[in-house]
């Protein structure tokens, strides 16, 4: 722990201070004096001295004003520090010096920029060596907070936070590795930030819903085509339907044995046997034909198979991206929406006046004392302020947050400007293996077209002649049988196609036991997802505790409220300080308010290893200061027009 107090400040032409020795001898002050007298400006010298800034963390000219807010020349603004680090005594020292120069041609001198000058132990040092001699002791935002009470609440949300998170060690990894209800989730995230992955499964929930939906009408569509096909099928029953198929059958094969042997019975017999032949050759010939065109074609079919299986995949990724951004779009609005709200509450407010009935009392009618007027004009303009800084603040954190989700639609829509290239590049590639499918196909000639073929079928009508002229004595008989034939076969034909029927229906059972089963399938998967989503919800409330647990447990007074749970489940930063409570930037009064100020002050010198003096101005508005274990310089409005140190026993 790096212990510093001061022993000793003297103010040479600072500010209002012309000559001014605040001696403190390592111990705690109060400093009083009426308003305008100097108190802050001896907060400002301490810190002015070390990084030229002022108690609010700006930039300061130290330079005297004369009555016209004009600099008065000829002065250098000094502030030496006798300091006690670690038991050491340091003395520090800074001196703004004007800079005037002759230029070329003229009598009178022009002045310059100020230079500054330093002083570590009477020793001349470069900005350089005092920066990091005062590095050596801590960097200049962590003396800042510590050296003044109400610096930490004065810096940006986001960089409060961040030095309240940074005090513990808990990461996502070490809050689910140490739950043994959240030791799926690391599978669940698979690389994405849990925002990322609610974002994914939300958007699987919502085309599995999707999917559910269609799934009935689907199932009627079917089940109405079932009940068409079984009007049409009537009373037909399917055993008899059968049996006639057979009988039927049985009647043509009787038929076409009497065709036969009234056909073995003529001149024509020594031929059949030659016709048979070249029947069996032409069959032959045909099937060989129809094997070397399927291999021609096989290749393409194959190519064609293996580019439809890349375009469907792409577009299942299409949909993916499509329901990325779709879900930033949403997030987005929303944030837009808020931001609305912010503005409208900021140009509501901000046109807001101190009520100057307020000034009477509401008991007598009698006006207020003129200092309590003030205060309460003071504690409404500070109530005003505060309430817009963090309005204003909110606004431009919302401003980043749509930058940067911008950004991740552009990039999102980006992705899937990209997938839709892949896409479309692959489908034409599949319309073109297609087409040349289809062209060779249509360049393949009909079997019955081939030389082959008309050789051959020469053969066998040359051979038909031959028996129909052997034929003449049988040819009625033979036509009044064939006809016979014909028509038992156009009865054949129909029961089949009724018998066919019957098969059809279990067709219609069997693709509606699919669709139940996929109905079943998907609403697994949604209560999969869903079971997933509750998994994000647990581990973000899971989260939110053990962080704000871990950081409020460092803290005596105040709590701090670090994330706002969304109603999507999501988490919003924020850093909200509460006392009792009630929230710091809005209804806190200014002596709960101090209080809070030094348990920071108290609880961050803790975290950094480092004891500052710490500047508590406005404490006249504390019953009872917090105890912190810095040397503590308490400013407060006293009834001397100049400046009243009590220095403690």
């Amino acid at each position: 722990m790096t212990t510093i107090k001061i022993n000793r400040i003297d103010y040479k032409n600072f500010k209002g201070l012309k000559n001014f020795s605040l001696e403190l001898e390592e111990k705690n002050a109060v400093v009083s004096g009426v308003n305008g007298s100097g108190k802050t400006t001896l907060a400002d010298g301490l810190l002015w001295l070390l990084f030229g800034k002022d108690s609010r963390g700006a930039k300061l000219n130290p330079k005297p004003l004369n009555e016209r807010n004009e600099e008065i020349l000829g002065l250098e603004p000094t502030v030496e520090a006798k300091l006690i680090i670690d038991g050491e005594s340091v003395t520090l020292r800074r001196v703004q010096e004007e800079k005037w120069t002759n230029p070329k041609g003229q009598l009178e001198k022009v002045r310059g920029s100020d230079t500054t000058k330093y002083f570590i132990n009477t020793v001349p040092a470069k900005e350089k060596e005092w920066k990091e001699y005062l590095a050596g002791l801590g960097d200049e935002t962590t003396l800042q907070i510590l050296a003044d009470s109400a610096f930490f609440m004065r810096l940006p949300w986001k960089t409060r936070r961040e030095i309240l998170v940074n005090t513990t060690d808990l990461t996502d990894d070490s809050i689910i590795n140490g739950d043994p209800e959240l030791t799926e989730l690391p599978s669940i995230l698979d690389g994405h930030t849990v925002e990322d992955t609610r974002k994914i499964l939300a958007s699987q929930k919502k085309e599995i819903k999707r999917q559910i939906d269609g799934v009935p009408a689907r199932i009627q569509e079917v089940t109405d085509m079932k009940a068409k096909q079984e009007e049409a099928i009537g009373d037909l029953d399917k055993s008899e339907l059968q049996m006639s198929v057979l009988e039927t059958q049985a009647e043509i094969s009787d038929l076409e044995g009497k065709l036969d042997v009234l056909k073995s019975g003529d001149a024509s017999l020594n031929y059949q046997t030659e016709l048979s032949q070249e029947q069996l050759k032409l069959s032959e010939a045909e099937r060989q034909y129809i094997a070397d065109t399927n291999l021609q074609t096989q290749t393409l079919q194959e190519d064609v198979m293996d580019k439809q299986t890349e375009v469907n995949d792409l577009r299942r990724k299409k949909m993916g991206a499509e329901a990325v951004v779709l879900g930033i779009e949403d997030t987005i609005k929303s944030l837009t929406d808020k931001k609305a709200e912010l503005l409208a509450e900021y140009k509501k407010y901000k046109d807001t006046t101190f009520d100057d009935h307020r000034a009477t009392c509401p008991t007598c009618g009698q006006s207020l004392p003129e200092d309590k007027v003030q205060q309460m004009v003071s504690d409404f303009n500070k109530r005003k302020s505060d309430f817009l800084e963090k309005n204003i603040a909110s606004g431009k954190a919302l401003k980043e947050e749509l930058t940067t989700l911008e950004n991740d639609k552009a990039m999102a829509e980006s992705r899937l400007l990209e997938v839709t290239g892949q896409l479309d590049k692959a489908q034409s590639s599949l319309d073109l293996i297609n087409n040349e499918l289809v062209q060779t196909q249509s360049g393949i000639s009909p079997f019955k077209e081939t030389a082959k073929a008309k050789k051959i079928q020469a053969e066998i009508d040359l051979i038909n002649q031959k028996i129909q002229t052997a034929s003449s004595d049988t040819s009625e008989a033979e036509m009044d049988l064939r006809n016979q034939i014909d028509g038992l076969r156009a009865v054949m034909a129909d029961l089949q196609a009724k018998y066919q029927s019957f098969e059809q229906l279990s067709s219609f059972d069997e693709r509606i036991n699919q669709l139940k089963a996929e109905d079943k399938r998907l609403k697994d998967q949604n209560q999969d997802v869903e079971r997933k989503l509750w998994m994000l919800d647990e581990f973000t409330r899971k989260k939110v505790a053990a962080l704000e647990e871990s950081i409020n447990s460092k803290f005596g007074l105040v709590r701090w409220k670090l994330f706002n749970i969304l109603k999507n489940g999501g988490l919003e930063e924020v850093c909200e300080a509460t006392y009792n409570g009630i929230e710091y930037g809005t209804s806190l009064n200014t002596g709960a308010r101090i209080n809070c100020d030094l348990d920071i002050v108290n609880t961050l010198g803790k975290e950094f290893g480092i004891q500052m003096p710490v500047f508590v101005d406005n404490t006249e508005s504390v019953t009872k200061l917090h105890e912190v274990e810095a040397q503590t310089v308490d400013l407060r409005v006293g009834t001397t027009k100049k400046l009243k140190v009590e220095v403690a026993e």
